[in-house]
């Protein structure tokens, strides 16, 4: 079956230019992962009772419109699209209620492990086989394409983990680390471009007071990029592949309708 829930696009939500950032997109579909789990008694809190959690070690979005606007509402469409004992991997789409328009798909994968073991367990007959719908948003799943990056890093940033950073498992928080990727590139090119596809790996766990660096490196393909964050220690916790295009022309917002007369 297919699990939908509406979001309003809230201030927190938006850019400079009144538009959804990806964050925004991410915590709207994680936020409907979570409820979708809450109706089958499999959230977190009902997971922790039992010395288990959720984690999730990708994601995979394509964004093919430009970013919605401030005052639309955005509706997930989520799915179970392959279980297996140990993943379980949900596709979706997002699109404006109002214009039906697709503002981002993909998938993302999911494991239960031991709180107190830190070890995956098995989630087989966690989720009833009734709700798989074996149905794919944007492809193949695990699609790992091999990349070639350039030597030396074009960008580099820092970050020390602070509390607002801490997800309720007491770790960073995975769009923090897609936050960071995103952010470490000249403000000339962010200015002028959007990405269009996402493909993030989770690989390893940061805590309060971890230090980060997220270094950029362009890769073999035109506006294509790998974003590497690693600890202190250089362990990589975290790779996020994205491209990009140069932004499309925008309308003002004070001109757009939607704005002054929402339509629901």
């Amino acid at each position: 079956m297919k699990y939908t829930s509406v979001y309003p696009i809230t201030a927190s939500q938006i850019d400079a230019d009144y538009r959804l950032t990806v964050d925004g997109i991410l915590a709207f579909y994680e936020n409907t992962v979570a409820r979708y789990f809450t109706t089958l008694n499999l959230a977190a809190f009902d997971l922790q009772k039992r010395d288990m959690t959720w984690v999730i070690s990708e994601i995979n979005l394509e964004l093919p419109a430009p970013p919605s606007m401030w005052s639309e509402d955005i509706e997930i469409e989520l799915w179970v699209s392959e279980m297996s004992s140990i993943r379980v991997w949900t596709d979706f789409v997002a699109r404006e209620v109002h214009s039906g328009v697709v503002a981002a798909r993909g998938n993302s994968c999911w494991s239960v492990i031991s709180m107190s073991q830190r070890r995956p367990v098995s989630c087989e007959g966690f989720i009833p086989a009734g709700e798989l719908r074996p149905e794919l948003a944007a492809g193949p799943h695990r699609k790992r394409a091999s990349v070639k990056i350039a030597d030396t890093p074009s960008n580099i940033i820092e970050h020390r983990v602070n509390l607002i950073d801490l997800d309720f498992n007491g770790h960073t928080n995975n769009r923090r680390y897609v936050q960071l990727a995103l952010s470490c590139f000249d403000t000339d090119f962010l200015g002028g471009h959007r990405p269009v596809s996402l493909g993030i790996r989770f690989i390893r766990e940061s805590r309060f007071g971890d230090g980060l660096v997220c270094k950029t490196y362009p890769s073999d393909e035109e506006k294509a990029f790998v974003g590497i964050i690693c600890n202190g220690s250089g362990e990589e916790l975290c790779r996020v592949s994205s491209r990009w295009r140069e932004k499309e022309a925008i309308p003002d917002i004070a001109d757009v309708n939607l704005v002054r007369n929402p339509l629901g």
